[in-house]
């Protein structure tokens, strides 16, 4: 696809497709069988190495992962992974109510991945703020599809199922698509910075907006986790916006025709 916001634009990192689909190229980046990786892995391959990159229900181990990219949310199916889960996201031995069993967990979990546990995520300050997240704030998929496939905007075609398109971003190229968004959309908030994993913010959260009248871009890479895991794929001062497919096709169809033709946008990213 060639797209009319990423010519104006020039951004730095690639755009990535978010696709669901049946099928995934044999020469797909995938997780290793058996790996507990993150899906922000994918995402980076696509972005800063141009591969495509997908998962599916069987190689993404991660139960925060699979519940972001839409293959069912495991969360709540007991109340041990309810109470599990609301530790993790507040603060880890201190939230839980059932030690040993958090206990357990930690000590089965990834050697890298164990202070993440102990301390927990910190989204929340307690464990009854992250169950209410859990159980009525956080959008919740099922897709019937069998791969989530992350692909450069740049290979994809028109016939694919795009769900969304994530931009990793600079500070100067998130102010342009930010107005461009706004530019397109009543209102004065075209913004959405929801309170979850950096995986939520450039899948899960984009596919709820898509539903609504009036979509909004999706803000990420606001965890440290999840800064500290790309921070060998992308500088610090790099965020993610994620545009909904709906928002997408529409800001495409301005983008020949707004903030970026501006004189003060030109001076401002040096094409003057």
């Amino acid at each position: 696809m060639e797209s009319i916001i990423v010519k104006n634009l020039r951004p730095e990192f690639n755009p990535v497709a978010v696709v669901w689909s049946d099928d995934i190229p044999e020469d797909a980046f995938q997780l290793k069988k058996g790996t507990f990786g993150c899906v922000l892995y994918l995402f980076a391959e696509a972005s800063v190495r141009g591969k495509i990159a997908g998962g599916s229900r069987e190689s993404i181990l991660c139960t925060g992962g699979r519940a972001a990219l839409g293959f069912g949310t495991d969360f709540d199916i007991s109340d041990e992974q309810l109470d599990l889960h609301a530790a993790l996201f507040s603060k880890g031995l201190q939230s839980t109510s059932n030690l040993a069993a958090y206990q357990a967990e930690i000590e089965a979990a990834p050697k890298n991945w164990r202070s993440l546990y102990e301390y927990g995520e910190r989204r929340h300050c307690n464990a009854a703020l992250a169950r209410e997240w859990i159980l009525h704030d956080f959008p919740r998929y099922d897709i019937q599809h069998k791969y989530v496939l992350f692909k450069p905007l740049g290979r994809t075609s028109g016939d694919e199922n795009i769900r969304a398109v994530i931009f990793p971003v600079n500070p100067v190229e998130f102010s342009g698509l930010v107005t461009l968004a706004g530019s397109v959309m009543q209102g004065a908030d075209p913004l959405r910075a929801p309170q979850g994993t950096d995986c939520c913010s450039i899948a899960a959260f984009a596919y709820a907006e898509a539903e609504l009248a009036a979509p909004r871009a999706v803000l990420g890479m606001l965890g440290s986790d999840g800064r500290e895991v790309m921070r060998r794929r992308f500088r610090d001062d790099i965020m993610t916006l994620t545009l909904p497919a709906p928002l997408f096709f529409r800001m495409e169809q301005e983008a020949d025709d707004c903030v970026f033709q501006l004189p003060s946008w030109k001076r401002l990213v040096g094409r003057v």
